[in-house]
Formats: structure tokens, C-alpha cells, sequence
């Protein structure tokens, strides 16, 4: 994920902790970079949106970019939603980002990045249709793929199985009732792994 979006994100939430109007936050948003990516601009705190913004990027808003954009969103288990204007991103009815002629705007720093890869590169100009892989790569990409990989990581974890293995079979190096208790512990410690797995990998939305 960007640098640069997360340390915008961090700025405006903090400015809105502090009450400042959202005029405010959106005029005195500072320029944020990393190796590769700038934010600039605020554009809503309800869902937090922030982008860059600069009227040189001249995006066209014609078939190639809405192509372009409509797989991005696929891919994260969005819709894409072009307007004479501009794309929306929408996340059912919530508008979660979208690309103007002027900039990339998202609430998701990993849908920024990609948007943004697709923006600064070429489009391809090929067919976009709906079919089975289409369907499984948007499956896959949404929070219910997450929440199967965390519960495949939960019960692959090393310290999970070794639970399991003592708490089925018998054990010479921890009699009952050692066993359990060693069992309680190894789950603990598959628990704190996955708690912490999840603070670095948060769920999609």
C-alpha cells in the first residue's frame, strides 16, 4: 500500500478529530509522497476519500479507461459506474472511489494503488466480459475470500495442528490432564497470530 495515502489518511483524521471543517481540511491538505505515489487532495471524510489531483493527468473518460478501471474494481469486488464525466467506484450503494479527468480518489489505499498503475500506464484496448473467470476473480478479490484464507491460515497454522494431535492422540511427553492445558496455550498463540495477521491485513469492506 502507499506511504503517501496512509499518511494522508492518518492527517485528515486527525484534523477531523480536532473538529476542523471539512473546507478547511480540504484546502489545507498538504502534499504527501513516496517512491512512487502523490496524494494531494481531499475529497470526503464520510467514507474518507483522499487522491491525487492534477490537471496535466488529462484522463479520458472514453471506452479504454472505463475498461481499464471497471477490471481494477472487479478485482476488488467493486462496480465501476461511468457517468459523462467521471468513473464511480461504488461498494453496493456507497461510493468508495473514482477517476476524473484531473485524478484517482479512493477510501482503499490498495484500490488507489492499482488504480493508479492503470492510469499511468496504457490501457488495454481488449473486451471486458462477463464470464465464470470474471465471477471467480471478483470472488475471490471480495472479504468473503479473506475470511476463508484467514480460516485456512487459523487452522494450518503449525501450533493449531499440534493442538489438535494432543488434545486426539495420546501423549508421553504431557499425561492428561497436561495435555489440555497445552492445548489452551497452543490455541492461544494460533490466536495472537491470526490477531495479529489481521491488524497488518485487514478485512476488504
Amino acid at each position: 500500500m502507499s506511504e503517501a495515502f496512509e499518511k494522508a489518511v492518518e492527517w485528515v483524521r486527525s484534523q477531523v478529530a480536532q473538529g476542523t471543517p471539512l473546507s478547511t481540511v480540504m484546502k489545507d491538505v498538504p502534499t504527501f509522497k513516496d517512491e512512487k505515489f502523490t496524494v494531494n487532495r481531499v475529497a470526503s471524510v464520510d467514507p474518507l476519500i483522499v487522491g491525487y489531483s492534477d490537471p496535466k493527468l488529462n484522463i479520458k473518460i472514453n471506452d479504454a479507461t472505463i475498461r481499464a478501471v471497471t477490471r481494477v474494481a472487479k478485482m476488488h469486488g467493486l462496480d465501476a459506474i461511468p457517468t459523462t464525466n467521471m468513473i464511480l467506484i461504488k461498494s453496493g450503494e456507497r461510493n468508495v472511489a473514482f477517476v476524473s479527468p484531473d485524478g484517482v480518489y479512493s477510501s482503499d489505499g490498495r484500490v488507489f494503488t492499482d488504480l493508479m498503475v492503470t492510469i499511468q500506464t496504457q490501457p488495454v484496448d481488449a473486451p471486458l466480459k462477463d464470464s465464470w473467470l470474471d465471477s471467480i476473480t471478483q470472488l475471490v478479490s471480495s472479504k468473503l475470500y479473506d475470511l476463508v484464507f484467514t480460516a485456512l491460515l487459523f487452522f494450518l497454522l503449525p501450533t493449531t495442528l499440534a493442538a489438535i494431535s494432543l488434545i486426539t492422540t495420546p501423549s508421553l511427553w504431557f499425561p492428561y490432564p497436561l495435555n489440555i492445558v497445552v492445548t489452551v496455550l497452543l490455541f492461544l498463540i494460533s490466536v495472537y497470530v491470526i490477531k495479529k495477521y489481521l491488524r497488518e491485513n485487514p478485512l476488504r469492506r
